[in-house]
């Protein structure tokens, strides 16, 4: 992994579980829990229908350094933007050396 490709800065939150008035289980991500760099790459993208309404998806890749912790119902964060991305796949790479991230722009 060459450390001069890791030029986005990446923050990411984890999920927390909490009880609303009706003591439903809420779904947040109030805090940052840590950033690190990282290298991003766009794979694709596709378009489909749900529920009578178009959505377009594109895929990215985000290569940061191993780390313990990052799992899959994390969101992250890239470059201090507003919009969140949801983590979709974790691959390790070599020998803890690494970690690629398969991630897509969360829907509204």
């Amino acid at each position: 992994m060459r450390a001069g490709r890791l030029i986005h800065r990446i923050a990411f939150y984890e999920k927390v579980i909490s009880r609303d008035t009706y003591s439903a289980s809420v779904d947040t991500w109030p805090a940052e829990t840590f950033r690190t760099r990282g290298e991003i790459r766009e794979v694709g993208g596709s378009k489909g229908l749900s529920h009578e309404e178009r959505f377009y998806s594109k895929s990215k890749e985000l290569t940061i350094r191993y780390r313990t912790g990052v799992d899959e119902t994390m969101k992250l964060k890239i470059d201090g933007g507003e919009d969140f991305y949801v983590i979709t796949y974790i691959e390790t790479l070599g020998r803890s050396e690494g970690m690629r991230l398969s991630i897509e722009k969360e829907n509204d």
